[in-house]
């Protein structure tokens, strides 16, 4: 069950989102907004046909869902993710980041990793070659789902 505090954070992410989305000059529909505040509403990585499902029932088809996903991505919003040999997302609520993504429990957990920025910037110099875009994650279990598992 959803708590006050983490009903109210999520609506404010939504709205923050959907404020984003006007800003651009982007049109709010009715089923716009029902994807974005149910994509601001997963507090971890999620699967777009698993979006799909959810949604159907208020009428929401599949292509509604992945054209908001693709428009969300391009805006920086959500970050495209492997989960289990496909792909998904995850909300980004700050800037470029990189993920540590729980294979057990699907927690998202952003990493600053500057160092790891510098030397990709400092490999991409010496090969004279420009970086456009990158994208580095790590899967593994979060110290939660490690506390759970059985001792080996």
């Amino acid at each position: 069950m959803m708590t006050a505090q983490r009903r109210s954070a999520n609506r404010s992410r939504a709205d923050e989102i959907l404020r984003r989305l006007g800003d651009d000059g982007l049109r709010l529909t009715g089923q716009r907004e029902t994807v974005v505040r149910s994509v601001a509403a997963k507090a971890g990585a999620f699967n777009p046909e698993g979006l799909v499902d959810e949604l159907r029932p208020g009428g929401i088809g599949r292509a509604t869902v992945y054209r908001t996903l693709e428009l969300l991505e391009k805006r920086g919003i959500l970050s495209r993710i492997h989960l289990d040999g496909c792909h998904g997302y995850t909300v980004c609520d700050e800037g470029h980041h990189h993920h540590l993504i729980c294979r057990t429990c699907g927690r998202v957990l952003p990493v600053d990793a500057a160092r790891i920025e510098e030397a990709i910037r400092d490999l991409a110099d010496a090969l004279n070659f420009q970086v456009d875009t990158h994208t580095l994650e790590f899967s593994g279990q979060c110290a939660d789902c490690l506390a759970k598992a059985p001792a080996a």
